[in-house]
Parts: C-alpha cells; structure tokens; sequence
C-alpha cells in the first residue's frame, strides 16, 4: 500500500470537518447562514468543510452555538487536537522534509525528562542503527510515499541518529517495552536487523535507558498498538497515515489511560538478563537465515 505523496491522508480532519457539516446540515442552515450567524466570511465554512482550512477553537463554539450542539464542544475540542496533531506530521514532511520531522521529533525528546516508547513491531527510531533506519525509510507507505528521495532519505537517516544523543544526557530517563515481534520482524534483510539486535545489548547497558521485552510466551497485558510518550504531559500514537497528538491539557482522560498502560506494559516486561536472553535468541535465530 502507498500513499500519494502529494496529498497524505489526514483522517482525523476529514472527519471532523464531516462531523461540523453534519451539524450544519441538520441545523437545516445553508453555508452562508451559518456564517452570517457565526460572524465569518462565508468563504471561511466552506473551506473549514472542504478540507482547505482547519477551524479553530472559536469556530468550534460558534459553530456548535448556532448549531444548537453545545454540549458536543468537548468532543469537537478533542477532534480537533486528533486533527492538529495530524496535521502537524503531514505539513512538516511535505512542506520541510522528512529531517526537518525529526528535528521536530528530536525537540520534544530533549524537553521531556521522560521519553518512552512501546513497540510491536520495529524497533523505536532513537535506539535505531543506520542500515536499520534506511531499510525503514525504502519499505512501502515510507517516506518515498511521501516524495522523499535519496538524498532526502539519507538525511533524515542522518537526522535520527542525532535523536541518540538524548540516550546519554544525565539525568534523562529512557523507558522502551518492546514487543518480541520487533525483535524478529524483517523490515531490513537479517543481517542488518542482527546488527541492530546487537545495538540493542549495548544501548540497555546506558544509565538512562530502561528496555523491556515481551516475549511470545509472556502475557501482553494491554492491546498491542505501539505509542510514544513524553513526560507526564503528550502521547503521541502513528499510522502510516500520519500522527495523533494527546495533550494533557485537551485530553487528560486519554494520556491517563496511556499511562496506566505503559506502567502495565513496563510491569510485564522482562529485563536484565531475562532480555537479554530474549534478545541473543532472535540474534542466533537471525543467523541461520539467508
């Protein structure tokens, strides 16, 4: 599956601009009514519902106002910090680059005392070798799906590996649960994904950095999707449609949930030496294959 690169999917807005023409439509209201009692440019309803401009949060009360739906605003809020998030992974690739992303990516890292990931089925972008990310990047609905060429890959290559300078700041902590699956799943040819287990062995050894693994004969005690999480205060979960963001100040319920489950997930986990045994039986698995 690939994504045209010219236009990425960006579901979280479609809908709430589906949902805020709903609201008009049953408010029995023509675009330029609701304008009118909005106090807005007619203009502005129809891009907001055409996908061409993402309202704000005045455009969320006033349209639920004269819509007669207020007590849909917290929702539409939460939708509209979905569509925010959404739209922030996609504008910076298309109109930046895909190193200018993880230089984004990177500053969220270094503000956050805490930075932790749980994966399922790749090993997380921070902890990456180089050969690793590459392979990433080439896969389907990568980031040539998104017009990234070579030499654009090659930088954001360049640009990840500069992430890994947070895994030795004191005082940092680094908290990873990895599924066994992203041990083992092939995005790379065995070789590189031997080198990168091997990475791995190092990287757990650093003082800030707290790696778990779930093994395939261990419990997963929370529905397998992987997440991002910084500090206390944003989690951030990916598709290969793009990003959603969940801010604690728009959506406190949901960063909670996401909490309690990585402090689940960390729970479950195997460490140490009970990892490490995890991870050197992927590698001597690896080895045998062509």
């Amino acid at each position: 599956m690939t994504i045209p690169p010219s236009r990425p999917a960006n579901p979280a807005r479609a809908a709430l601009a589906a949902r805020l023409t709903e609201m008009r439509t049953t408010a029995g209201l023509s675009g330029n009514a609701l304008a009118k009692r909005m106090g807005v440019v007619q203009s502005r309803v129809w891009k907001i519902e055409h996908l061409e401009l993402l309202a704000n949060e005045d455009d969320i009360r006033e349209w639920a106002r004269v819509c007669g739906r207020e007590e849909e605003v917290d929702d539409l809020m939460q939708a509209l910090a979905e569509a925010r998030g959404e739209q922030a992974f996609s504008a910076v690739l298309r109109q930046r680059g895909a190193a200018a992303y993880q230089d984004q990516v990177r500053a969220l890292e270094e503000q956050a005392t805490r930075v932790g990931e749980f994966s399922v089925g790749y090993i997380p972008g921070f902890l990456q070798t180089a050969e690793y990310a590459r392979a990433l990047y080439r896969l389907p609905a990568g980031l040539s799906a998104w017009g990234s060429d070579e030499a654009a890959i090659e930088e954001a290559v360049n640009a990840r590996l500069r992430r890994q300078e947070i895994l030795y700041v004191q005082g940092k902590r680094i908290q990873v649960v990895l599924g066994e699956g992203a041990l083992r799943t092939l995005v790379a040819p065995p070789q590189v994904v031997g080198a990168q287990l091997g990475k791995l062995l190092s990287v757990m050894r650093l003082p800030s950095v707290e790696l778990g693994v779930i093994g395939f004969g261990q419990r997963m005690p929370v529905y397998p999707f992987g997440f991002r999480v910084y500090g206390d205060e944003l989690i951030i979960t990916e598709s290969i449609a793009g990003e959603r963001y969940h801010a604690v100040e728009s959506d406190p319920d949901a960063v909670a949930a996401f909490l309690e489950a990585f402090n689940e997930l960390r729970t479950a986990a195997s460490t140490g030496d009970d990892a490490e045994a995890i991870i050197h039986r992927a590698i001597d698995d690896l080895r045998g294959m062509p």
